[in-house]
């Protein structure tokens, strides 16, 4: 579910570090549910770092705990925290920058080839 050679956007701005990595499991899955032990597997997270995550995470309202099966609880994103939905228009905003720059770059690469090959043909009609 969770690859850790990607590098999403909130990893990218906020670096690698363990609430940022379950941030980014929950804001990429904000519709489902997780318990202590699918979020250690999906990050490859030790126990004792997410015991010491999950909390911090809870208390900041970023992510709620919905229900309990037996004994396991089961934490989903909290999608009416203010503090998520700034975090989502900041991602929303940094990828229309990062599409912009590679539409500004693929326009100049684009003009580039073209003088390139007008070059060619000059060269080649001589």
């Amino acid at each position: 579910m969770y690859k850790e050679d990607r590098r999403s956007i909130l990893l990218t701005l906020f670096g690698s570090n363990p609430k940022t990595r379950a941030l980014d499991l929950f804001m990429d899955n904000p519709l489902f549910e997780f318990t202590r032990n699918e979020i250690m597997v999906s990050l490859g997270m030790a126990k004792i770092t997410l015991y010491k995550t999950l909390p911090d995470l809870e208390s900041s309202g970023v992510i709620v705990e919905t229900r309990k099966i037996g004994k396991a609880s089961l934490f989903r994103l909290n999608g009416d925290s203010e503090i998520v939905k700034d975090l989502e228009r900041v991602v929303r905003s940094y990828a229309g920058t990062l599409a912009d720059v590679e539409s500004r770059e693929n326009s100049v690469a684009g003009l580039m080839a073209s003088d390139e090959v007008k070059t060619v043909k000059s060269m080649a009609a001589s």
